[in-house]
C-alpha cells in the first residue's frame, strides 16, 4: 500500500503489450485474492497464500448464461447440509451456469463462486460468495461433481482462456464460504452483521467496484495506444497540398486535427482522473481495514460505487469510439492488422459490457444522484457532488468567457444540476399518476437519468483536469491547452442537451465549437512530442503505423515481407487454372 499505483502501473503495461495476460494476471491478483481476502476471514488466509505463490489457479464466478447485471436474480445454489457439515453446490440447468469466468476454461483450480445460500430450514439466504475448488491442482482435470468447458473463440481477448461451469450436487467444506458478510453455524444457523440485507448484498459484492476502477485504467490505456499509432502516422503520411508545392502530411488538414486532438486531450483528462480515483480506492480499501469511522466509510464507499459506475462506460466507450476513428484516420493501411488498431479495438470491446453492461451501469449513477437529491444531502468525501449542497440554479444559460475552463464547468455542473430536478420531477410524475417505481424509473432513462450520468461523470473529469493543470501549467503550459480543449469538447458533444435545458446560448455554442478548432489546430507541432509521452516502446507498440522511427513504408514493407507463404502460389492453385489449362491443349 506505500506505492499505490503500482499495481495500476503493472496492468497499464501488460496490457500495452497483451491485454489477454494483462486480463490472466488481474484475475487472480485484483479479483480473487481481494474476493477472497475482502470477504473472508482467518480461515481463509491458506488459500490467499497459496494464490499468491503461484500454487493455485484461479477464476471469479459470478455470472450466469442467463443473468449477468441481474446477480439477484442468479440460480446456482449452495445448501448446507448440517449432518456432513458441507455445502451441496448444484446448477439447476444450462441457463444457470456459470460463464465468462476467464482462467476457467483451462487453468483455473479453484474459484470464487456466487451462489444462493440456502440453510436447513430451506430459507435462501441471498446471493453469498464461496471458495469452490474445481480441478486436480497436480492434474488440471475436473474434479468429481463439476463440468467445466470452453466458451470458445471471441471478438477479441483469445488469449484469455473463458470458461463454463456447472455443479452436480457438488460437496464442499463449510469452511470453504467467505464468511465476512455472513456465516454458517455447524448446526445451520445463519447470521449476520448487517441488519440489512440490501447491505449485506451491496458489500459481498463490494470487489466490483474495485474491477470498474481497474476498467477505468484499461479504457485510459487503450486511449493511449490508438491516439499514439493515429498521430504518429498522421504525421508522416503525407496526401495533396497547395498547388505547386510538396504534398503536406494530413495532420495538417483540421478534418484530421478534429478527429484525432480532442482524443489527445482526453488521453491526459481521463488517465489524470484514472489515477487520482484508483488513490480515492485504496483509501476506501485502507479504511476498512484500519477501522475508519464507518459513516464515512459508507458515504466513501457509495460514492466510490456512483463515481464507478459512470467512470467506467465513460473510460471504455471513449476508447472503443477513439479506436474505430483512429482506425478510420489511418485510412486502408489502418485496416491491417501490422497497424494493431484493430486488434486494441476488439480488445477494449469487452469493457463496454463486462463488470456491469455500461447502460445498466449508468442507473447506478443516476439512482445514488437521485437518492440523495431526495434526502436534501449530498454527502460527497471525494468532493464531486458536495457542490450541489446548497446549489442556486438561475433561470436561463450560463453567461461569462467560454474561454476560461470554469466557465465551462459551470455550465456542466447547470446541466447536471436540471438533468437532475427534470429527472426527479418526471419519476414523481409518473408515480402521481398510478405508476409503480419500476415503470417510473424505466420510462425516465434515455434523455434523462442516462444523460444526468454521464454529464455529471464527465464534469468530474474536467474538473480534476482543470485543477491538476492550474497547479502545473507554470511548468508545463501544453496542460492548459489540454485541459481547455477537453473541456470544451466535452461541451460540444452535450449541445441538445445544453440547448434543451438551456444551460447554453446558441451564440456561445457557436463560439465553442470555433474555440474546439481553434485549440486542434493549436496542438499540432506538439501532437508528436506529447504522443511520445504516452507510448511504450515501440517493441510494445507493436505497430507498424506507430512506430517511433516514423519510417512507416519501411515498418510496412518489412511487414509485408513477413507474411507467410507471401510469394507463394495459393495450394488450390491446380484447381484454379484447370480450365485455362485445358484450353491451351485445344
Amino acid at each position: 500500500m506505500e506505492t499505490p499505483l503500482k499495481s495500476a502501473a503493472i496492468v497499464s503495461a501488460l496490457g500495452m503489450y497483451d491485454w489477454s495476460l494483462a486480463a490472466k494476471k488481474m484475475l487472480l491478483r485484483e479479483f480473487f485474492i481481494s474476493s477472497v481476502s475482502g470477504g473472508g476471514t482467518k480461515r481463509h488466509s491458506g488459500i490467499v497464500k497459496s494464490a499468491v505463490k503461484g500454487e493455485i489457479g484461479a477464476t471469479f464466478c459470478l455470472t450466469e448464461m442467463s443473468h449477468g447485471t441481474n446477480t439477484k436474480a442468479m440460480r446456482t445454489t449452495a445448501t448446507y447440509v448440517p449432518e456432513k457439515e458441507k455445502f451441496v453446490l448444484h446448477t439447476p440447468d444450462f441457463e444457470s451456469a456459470k460463464c465468462w469466468a476467464g482462467n476457467l476454461a483451462k487453468t483455473a483450480t479453484h474459484a470464487s463462486v456466487f451462489a444462493q445460500l440456502y440453510t436447513p430450514d430451506g430459507v435462501c439466504q441471498g446471493l453469498h460468495n464461496f471458495v469452490v475448488p474445481i480441478r486436480d491442482p497436480a492434474t488440471l482435470l475436473p474434479l468429481p461433481g463439476v463440468t467445466i468447458g470452453d466458451m470458445g473463440h471471441k471478438v477479441g481477448l483469445n488469449g484469455l482462456d473463458n470458461g463454463w461451469l456447472m455443479f452436480d450436487k457438488y460437496e464442499i467444506d463449510r469452511e470453504m464460504l467467505l464468511n465476512k458478510t455472513g456465516d454458517v453455524s455447524k448446526e445451520g444457523v445463519y447470521t449476520t452483521p448487517f441488519k440489512d440485507p440490501s447491505k449485506r448484498f451491496g458489500a459481498s459484492l463490494g470487489n466490483l467496484s474495485g474491477g470498474r476502477v481497474g476498467i477505468i485504467n484499461i479504457g485510459s490505456t487503450n486511449l493511449h495506444l490508438v491516439v499514439v499509432i493515429a498521430l504518429r502516422y498522421s504525421a508522416v503520411r503525407c496526401q495533396f497540398g497547395p498547388a505547386g508545392e510538396p504534398e503536406q502530411p494530413v495532420l495538417y488538414y483540421q478534418t484530421q486535427q478534429r478527429r484525432l486532438m480532442p482524443y489527445l486531450a482526453a488521453c491526459f483528462a481521463h488517465h489524470h482522473f484514472s489515477m487520482t480515483f484508483y488513490e480515492d480506492f485504496i483509501r476506501l480499501m485502507l479504511g476498512r481495514m484500519t477501522g475508519e469511522d464507518k459513516d464515512v466509510l459508507a458515504a466513501l464507499g457509495m460514492e466510490i460505487h456512483g463515481v464507478s459506475s459512470a467512470g467506467k462506460p465513460l473510460a471504455s466507450w471513449t476508447a472503443q469510439q477513439a479506436a474505430q476513428e483512429c482506425r478510420e484516420a489511418c485510412g486502408g493501411h489502418g485496416y491491417l492488422a501490422v497497424s494493431r488498431l484493430g486488434k486494441i479495438r476488439d480488445d477494449n470491446d469487452a469493457n463496454c459490457t463486462y463488470e456491469g453492461d455500461n447502460n445498466v451501469l449508468l442507473q447506478q449513477t443516476s439512482n445514488w444522484l437521485l437518492s440523495m437529491a431526495r434526502q436534501g444531502k449530498f454527502d460527497s468525501p471525494l468532493g464531486t457532488v458536495d457542490w450541489l449542497n446548497g446549489w442556486q440554479d438561475r433561470a436561463g444559460p450560463v453567461i461569462g468567457d467560454f474561454h476560461d475552463v470554469g466557465v465551462i464547468l459551470r455550465c456542466l455542473r447547470v446541466l447536471v444540476f436540471r438533468l437532475l430536478a427534470q429527472t426527479s420531477k418526471q419519476i414523481e410524475e409518473f408515480k402521481s399518476s398510478g405508476n409503480d417505481s419500476f415503470y417510473a424509473r424505466n420510462n425516465s432513462q434515455f434523455h434523462l437519468a442516462r444523460t444526468l450520468s454521464l454529464v455529471f461523470i464527465q464534469s468530474v473529469v474536467v474538473d480534476r483536469f482543470r485543477t491538476f493543470s492550474q497547479e502545473n501549467s507554470t511548468e508545463f503550459p501544453i496542460l492548459s491547452t489540454l485541459s481547455s480543449l477537453y473541456a470544451s469538447w466535452t461541451l460540444e458533444q452535450f449541445a441538445a442537451d445544453l440547448l434543451v435545458h438551456e444551460a447554453i446560448s446558441p451564440d456561445n455554442l457557436k463560439l465553442v465549437r470555433v474555440h474546439v478548432l481553434s485549440l486542434c489546430k493549436q496542438l499540432v507541432p506538439d501532437a508528436v512530442a506529447l504522443t511520445d509521452c504516452l507510448a511504450p516502446p515501440d517493441f510494445i507498440l507493436n505497430s507498424a503505423l506507430g512506430h517511433s522511427s516514423g519510417n512507416v513504408y519501411q515498418q510496412l514493407h518489412q511487414s509485408f515481407l513477413n507474411v507467410p507463404g507471401a510469394f507463394q502460389r495459393p495450394d488450390f492453385w491446380v484447381k484454379y487454372t484447370e480450365k485455362f489449362r485445358e484450353k491451351s491443349k485445344l
